[in-house]
């Protein structure tokens, strides 16, 4: 059997959607606009904080590898005692400087 497509009837009888190419285009421009937008970050308080403390630990000196030593052989010794009084005063000038 062979089928002749003679144009009388056709055969697909439903006309061609315009719909879809409004919806391609209206991808378009929202993809557009998404590429157009820039994306921002916020930090929080506490991340801030902490950038600023690893900034100023950056910028401080090293600590005296020789006195470290003899603090920690001092403490696997049990020789190392604290002073209250002395880590006290410090403590008070530390928390009223600010």
């Amino acid at each position: 059997m062979k089928i002749e497509n003679n144009g009388i009837n056709p055969l697909n009888t439903q006309r061609p959607d315009a719909s879809g190419r409004v919806e391609k285009k209206n991808d378009a421009k929202a993809t557009q606009s998404v590429r157009s937008s820039q994306d921002t970050v916020q930090m929080s308080e506490d991340a801030r904080l902490l950038a600023k403390a690893r900034t100023a630990l950056g910028n401080s000196e090293d600590a005296n590898s020789e006195r470290v030593a003899q603090l920690k052989k001092q403490i696997e010794n049990g020789d190392y005692t604290v002073q209250v009084s002395e880590l006290a005063r410090k403590l008070a000038a530390k928390i009223f400087q600010q």
